[in-house]
Parts: C-alpha cells; structure tokens; sequence
C-alpha cells in the first residue's frame, strides 16, 4: 500500500511541474502592411522531454496608411513545439500551430479566418523553473478581404519573439 501511496505522489509531483504559462513580446513584419509589436499570452503543458503542447494568445495591429486599413488582429493557436535536444542547457526548437484569428476594427471586413504559424527559436534556462526564449515565426492570415466583396487575401508576417516561460 505504501508503493501505491508513493507512485501517487509521484504521478501528481510529475503532472504539477507539467504546465507552462508563456508571456510573449516582440516584433512583426507583416507583408502589404506597416510593422507592428506582437504581444501574447500562452498556456500549455510538456507532453514528454521532446514536445511540448500550447495555447498561444497573440495579438498584433495590421495598419497601412496607404490601404487606409487600421484593425487589431487577435489569434489563438494550438501550437505543437519539438525540442531538438534535452537538457538543462540551452535547446533549440521547432513548432507549428493552427487555428484562428479575429479582427477588430472596421476597416477589415472579415471578422474571422484560419490562421497558421511556423516557428524556431532556442530556450536558455534562467532559473530551473523559468526559461527565456528567443524565437522567428511565420504567421499567415487566410482568405482576409479588406473590403466587402473584394479580393481575398492571405496576410503573412515575419515575428521576432522573445518569450519568458514559467514551469508549474
């Protein structure tokens, strides 16, 4: 009995440093628009030692002053990242996430869209229970129209993120 007692604590011990909470900052490059600062919010949990499974919030303003377009884009992605290598040290990593994305903003007559991202960036541990991050994603935006029975159109961007991840 006291094995069983023993394994259950360990199970929950295991489970409870199991969740991330990502806060994210950064950069984006988008392609037809201005520049603009990325901000998010990510939850998630390690699946293994090699892949890690996460909510990701981000959101972004698309603006151009020539196009006359002004609207904020928020998406949420579930996004699945491989780590290259294991370790307390510094790891590289890969990733993809799916999902949607919803505009604000008058002048965006699409009011949702699918949304996809790659992404690869390196970890460096700060504390055993904190890491920084440092990573390139590339967002697209699919089937956006600026304008009510306009083109369609799919919006890319190049980010620069930096992200802090602390692990519960």
């Amino acid at each position: 009995m006291k094995t069983l007692s023993t394994l259950a604590l360990l199970t929950a011990a295991t489970a409870a440093q199991a969740y991330t909470l990502d806060v994210n900052v950064g950069h984006s490059r988008l392609d037809n628009y201005d520049n603009s600062s990325v901000v998010g919010l990510g939850i998630g949990t390690h699946l293994n030692n090699e892949y890690h499974l996460g909510l990701d919030f981000a959101r972004k303003s698309i603006t151009s002053a020539t196009a006359f377009v002004d609207a904020k884009a928020t998406s949420a992605t579930l996004d699945l990242t491989y780590s290259l290598s294991q370790g307390n040290g510094i790891r590289p990593f890969i990733g993809a996430g799916i999902g949607g994305v919803h505009f604000s903003g008058a002048s965006i007559y699409t009011a949702e869209a699918f949304a996809s991202k790659f992404f690869v960036g390196i970890a460096f541990p700060v504390t055993p229970n904190v890491e920084l991050s440092v990573s390139a994603q590339n967002s697209k935006f699919y089937s956006v129209q600026e304008l009510q029975n306009g083109p369609k159109t799919t919006v890319t961007s190049w980010d620069a993120i930096a992200a802090l991840r602390f692990n519960f």
